[in-house]
Order: structure tokens, then sequence, then C-alpha cells
């Protein structure tokens, strides 16, 4: 059963999914009279949104101004990438003896899902369930104040895909990161910790990769 949204969450749910699919761009400002006018809600809950927005690194808070979405240029999204990844690596090291063989399944499962979405041509379901894969493990992690932060980090990525200028440059690259998560499962199964902190870190964070999550302003 779907979780019952409040009037914040919707509104939320609502200015967060228009920055993802590109309606909304980095340095657009937000109308509060109009998300409300156009969700029919008050301006309380649209208020709340566009706070917790902001909170959550979607938006940026103009002082007397208002809100815009905010922006992410390519030197930030590296360092976001190098911090998340040391993050990323250490997590999936201080779970690696928690993880039972329905998990480690539930991984390969997600992996070869991802495969049949790229086949398929639907980027937007090997995202969601990349984010799956992760989650497998990350869940798991006793250091709730490392999941905590990379949640928090992750944020800063306000669309949940790559951009490309080159369609064929998506499929070669979402490809690569998917043999990826095949060795990230390998080593999980070798029990092999200091080379899946490593490569978690310095392979799959890879922060070169980090120019494809930028969203400039326009």
């Amino acid at each position: 059963m779907e979780r019952y949204l409040s009037l914040k969450d919707h509104v939320y749910k609502y200015i967060s999914g228009k920055i993802n699919d590109g309606t909304l761009s980095a340095g657009d400002k937000i109308s509060e009279p109009q998300v409300s006018e156009e969700l029919h809600v008050s301006r309380t809950p649209v208020r709340e949104a566009l706070m917790q927005l902001a909170s959550d690194g979607y938006l940026e808070s103009l002082p007397r101004k208002g809100f815009r979405v905010q922006s992410l240029d390519t030197g930030r999204a590296q360092q976001l990438y190098e911090v998340i990844g040391t993050l990323d690596g250490r997590a999936a090291c201080m779970c690696m003896d928690l993880l039972t063989e329905a998990e480690l399944t539930k991984m390969q499962f997600l992996a070869d899902s991802m495969e049949n979405a790229i086949k398929a041509g639907l980027s937007n379901k090997y995202y969601e369930l990349q984010v799956e894969f992760h989650n497998v493990y990350l869940d798991l992690c006793p250091n709730t104040v490392i999941t905590d932060m990379l949640g928090k980090l992750k944020n800063n990525f306000i669309r949940k895909y790559y951009l490309f200028d080159d369609p064929e440059d998506e499929l070669e690259t979402l490809r690569e990161t998917n043999q990826q998560h095949r060795e990230i499962i390998r080593l999980f199964r070798e029990k092999d910790a200091d080379q899946l902190e490593h490569y978690i870190r310095d392979v799959h964070w890879d922060s070169s990769k980090a120019k494809f999550d930028s969203l400039p302003r326009a």
C-alpha cells in the first residue's frame, strides 16, 4: 500500500519531479503562488516544501527573493564524488559480513534487470534499479551516520540520471557502470574488504564521471 502523502510531501514530490525531468532547470525561480494554484493547496504547505527542498539541496534560498533551482558545477560534483565514494566504500566494508546469500542473489537479480533495462532503452528504469542495488547493502550498514550523510550528499545530484549529448554515449556508460555492479558483487562474495573499498571509492565513484551529473545554470 502506498504511503499517504501529506500536503507538504505532495508539493515536495511535485517540484522535485519537475527538476528531475528537466521542466525546471538550474537557476529557475519557484513561484509560490503558481505552485499553490497548480496544486490547489494553500501557501503554507508550499512554503514548507520549498524550505525542505532547500535543506535537501534541491533549491537555493534567496533572502527576500524566494527560491530557485540549485546549480551544480563540475568542480563541486567532482568533490562530491570523492566524498561519496569514500563513504560508500567504507559502508560496504562494514556490512560485508552481514550480507546473506539472499541479499547477494537480490543484487545479482538487480544487475541483470539493469542489463535488460539498458537493452530496452529504459534508462530511467536503470537509474531506479541502480539506487535499489546499492541500498541492498547500505540498508544493512550498522553506521547510520555514514548512510545518513550519503543520503544527504546524493541529494545534491538533482537529476536522477546522467546527462549526455549522444544517446550512444549513455548506453556505453551504463553498460560499463553495470559491469562495475557485477564486480562489486564478486568482491562481496570473496569477502575482499580492502579491494571492495578501493573499487567503490576509486572506480565506481571515479570523479571523472562527475561531469555527467553537473547541472550548470543556464
